[in-house]
């Protein structure tokens, strides 16, 4: 059977911490990449493990800037690559609306919404729309019986939790410390993500769109002390397979 790889590139929710960046996750199956979100910072993260010419497909979950902030810089990257004659494929959005992603021979938009089904490489992937101040979806990648669900911005929702089951690799925002109003805000805190993982049972759960400020550890024991099982602290470069 094959496994799928997720490497986490960017964490951060809003801003990127000096150095780092927000919201970018790569996940690969069968030799195949394919990009959760390219936040600011993110390319520069990405080309420090490999070439990003090496990546075709990039899943745009909404337009809030800390999710998509390099996705312009990433294009031109293909166009200098193409115009040196390398070998490589125009960029693929994959995203709800076609922005200024679009450029070809460049790249193109593959257009999406709550009820798509994608085939991305080797991937089945599915969307769920959130609860989220702008539009935004909820990703669900699958190859050879296992699953990656990227839950993106949103508030706690059963639905979400419907759509999260079975997840081999959950990777949950948790955009504020315990005792905030996230869900006002369209986002979780350590609790709800508590009660996500509780809801899912998800094989790894991986909490990621954190806070800037603060101590982030005390997100990560204000969960552990409701979800026992594994529980993993985003940062650049962190990697798991299943």
């Amino acid at each position: 059977m094959g496994n799928i790889r997720v490497t986490v590139i960017g964490e951060s929710g809003g801003t990127p911490l000096a150095g780092g960046a927000t919201s970018c996750y790569i996940v690969e199956a069968d030799g195949y990449s394919v990009l959760l979100d390219i936040g600011s910072g993110a390319l520069y993260l990405i080309q420090k493990i490999r070439s990003f010419d090496l990546i075709d497909d990039i899943i745009i979950s909404h337009f809030h800037s800390d999710h998509y902030a390099d996705a312009g810089v990433a294009l031109y990257s293909r166009l200098i690559s193409m115009q040196l004659n390398r070998q490589v494929n125009p960029l693929v959005f994959h995203a709800m609306e076609r922005r200024e992603l679009e450029m070809a021979p460049y790249s193109s938009v593959s257009l999406i919404n709550e009820a798509s089904e994608d085939k991305i490489g080797p991937f089945s992937v599915r969307y769920m729309k959130t609860k989220h101040p702008v539009p935004c979806l909820a990703v669900r990648l699958s190859y050879d019986g296992k699953n990656v669900v990227y839950t993106s911005d949103g508030a706690f929702s059963d639905q979400l939790a419907a759509f999260s089951s079975s997840a081999d690799i959950l990777i949950a925002e948790c955009s504020f410390y315990p005792g905030t109003k996230a869900e006002e805000a369209g986002h979780m805190d350590a609790v709800d993500v508590a009660e996500l993982a509780a809801a899912v049972a998800p094989g790894k759960l991986i909490v990621s769109h954190l806070p800037v400020y603060g101590d982030r550890n005390e997100i990560l024991q204000c969960i552990k002390t409701r979800w026992k099982e594994e529980v993993l602290l985003a940062h650049p470069f962190l990697v798991t397979e299943v």
